[in-house]
């Protein structure tokens, strides 16, 4: 009875990020190099604006995600369980996305060439920014590639550490979750 508005509210937000989501990679991974560098290129894009936007619906759904685990704590059912462990995910996901287009954006525009180096001749993809994006997400860290320039670091510093926090929500969550369902 007293979950239901957080949830509603947790639910909204996680359909939210689903279709964020699936939408983002579906458009963007079977872009090519050169049609990466024309849609970064032709977008309106406005990093910041997009960067709070993003981080703002996240940090909702990990607040929704308390507001349910404190309030609901008698009466949390399965279906609320698995709407919680969802909307962290696609927080979290959504995250990655989100880094992985400015990542995109800070090499191409306003020169191509800027600031990541692949390791390849070839051009990158946004393929290849996701595989940048959602590897700092899961390692907190840089792998295979470099990072070039002081503007950018700044970005993955961002990016790393938020990742940090979402991962320990992430864990925190299922934990508390599976532990409310198995004794529950």
């Amino acid at each position: 009875m007293a979950t239901h508005a957080p949830l509603g509210v947790l639910a909204g937000i996680a359909a939210a990020e689903t279709a964020f989501v699936v939408a983002g990679w579906t458009v963007l991974w079977p872009m090519d190099a050169t049609a990466t560098r024309r849609n970064v290129r032709r977008e309106e894009f406005r990093p910041v604006v997009e960067e709070l936007a993003v981080v703002a619906t996240s940090l909702a759904g990990l607040v929704g995600i308390v507001v349910l685990l404190l309030v609901g704590r008698t009466d949390l059912s399965h279906a609320a369980a698995a709407t919680a462990l969802c909307g962290v995910f696609m927080a979290w996901a959504a995250l990655h996305l989100m880094y992985a287009t400015r990542y995109a954006y800070h090499y191409y525009v306003p020169e191509p060439g800027g600031g990541i180096d692949f390791n390849t001749r070839e051009p990158p993809r946004y393929s290849d920014f996701l595989y940048f994006s959602f590897n700092l997400g899961m390692t907190y860290q840089v792998s295979d590639t470099d990072v070039s320039t002081a503007g950018l670091r700044a970005i993955v510093l961002r990016h790393c550490l938020l990742s940090y926090v979402f991962g320990a929500c992430i864990l925190a969550t299922t934990i508390n979750l599976v532990t409310g369902i198995v004794t529950g």
